[in-house]
């Protein structure tokens, strides 16, 4: 047993063993039985190995560096949106190659893992953190699945709990205000479609005519096109159906009568598809003509789809499913739209015996009813 002492002035507990000569240490433990409890675990696990006829992996030594540029171009750039890819070859490179570059995956610590953490939220928000430590935890899983180090290093660090954000959205009327004013704006399809079905910017830009089903009346969600490319998939890689309201689809209808072959549903006034990187300057600049102060960005249409889906009385489990959500919790932050979200909890929130009148803080005579 080793008493490791942090910066911070902290004692924390380490257990180790050796592998091929090798001494391998486990993570720190605030506990001395969390670290005999970890050392029990790998040696049973070594044991049960070598009771199968199996020959305890040995450690080898690689790279930080050479192994996170292997996995981002052939994991993340094969698997991920373009976007994805770049955003985290940044990070690789902003914060944790100038780190572990040139460290070997076997001599990373926890230590490590928490002074970077303690760096990070002295300048990060709890969403810029977790992005940042995703990657980070991302390449040590890889390299703890391939066997290249033998106990993940940051298996005990706590990510900060993400900051309490309430996602922006229109209602009604400013839905409303914003289509009133802008008519004859040549995106006014565009921003109609995007603000009834929530599709994200992406997949409307991607949106083809093979893909509206007039007969089913409703859109096949399968592409997305941004300022890199056209993809035959969507950002969770699920194809869904979105169905389409009345004035939705005779919107599209008339589309179709002057699309003059175009595959693409929305066009510009010269015939050519809309252009990606232009519709988010065209978006604020569209605010602005309608007077709205409510400023959102065009991704927040999809929140106005959402939100306003639930106040209509919508399921949450029905809007996971035209989202494209692969996980309801994504869908839930929605829920307390929906008129009765809560509402029978009232029989179990008065929480005297008395009768109101009896309270002497209330006076019941000075209360107003309010339609």
């Amino acid at each position: 047993m080793e008493k490791v002492k942090l910066k911070n002035g902290e004692l924390r507990y380490r257990e180790s063993y050796y592998i091929g000569g090798k001494k391998i240490n486990s993570p720190s433990f605030k506990k001395i039985t969390d670290a005999k409890i970890w050392k029990n675990r790998v040696e049973t696990e070594r044991l049960s190995k070598l009771a199968l006829g199996e020959h305890y992996h040995k450690t080898v030594e690689v790279n930080f560096e050479q192994f996170a540029d292997k996995w981002l171009h052939n994991h993340v750039e094969v698997n991920c949106v373009h976007k994805t890819f770049l955003s985290y070859g940044s990070i690789l490179r902003t914060h944790l190659y100038p780190r572990f570059a040139k460290l070997n995956l076997s001599d990373i610590t926890e230590e490590m893992g928490m002074d970077l953490m303690k760096d990070l939220r002295k300048t990060h928000t709890a969403k810029g953190i977790k992005n940042i430590w995703i990657v980070f935890r991302s390449i040590i899983h890889k390299a703890r699945r391939d066997k290249i180090i033998v106990v993940d290093p940051l298996e005990n660090i706590k990510k900060p709990k993400p900051d309490l954000v309430q996602d922006n959205f229109w209602i009604k009327v400013e839905i409303n205000q914003f289509l009133r004013a802008n008519k004859t704006d040549q995106l006014l399809p565009f921003f109609f479609v995007a603000i009834h079905t929530g599709l994200r910017l992406a997949e409307m830009c991607g949106l083809k005519w093979d893909r509206i089903d007039f007969v089913n009346n409703q859109i096949s969600v399968t592409r997305t096109r941004d300022k890199y490319g056209l993809k035959e998939t969507t950002k969770t890689k699920i194809k869904r159906f979105v169905p389409m309201t009345q004035e939705v689809r005779m919107l599209l209808v008339s589309l179709r009568q002057s699309s003059n072959g175009n595959p693409f549903v929305f066009l510009e006034a010269d015939g050519s598809e809309v252009k990606y990187a232009h519709i988010y300057r065209r978006f604020h600049k569209a605010q602005d003509k309608a007077g709205i102060t409510n400023k959102i960005r065009f991704h927040d249409l999809r929140h106005s789809f959402a939100s306003n889906y639930m106040m209509n009385g919508g399921n949450v489990f029905d809007l996971q499913k035209l989202l494209g959500h692969t996980d309801i919790k994504m869908t839930m932050r929605y829920a307390h739209f929906t008129p009765d979200h809560l509402q029978n909890s009232i029989q179990f929130m008065d929480m005297t015996s008395e009768s109101k009148m009896s309270i002497p803080f209330i006076d019941q005579r000075k209360l107003n009813v309010v339609d």
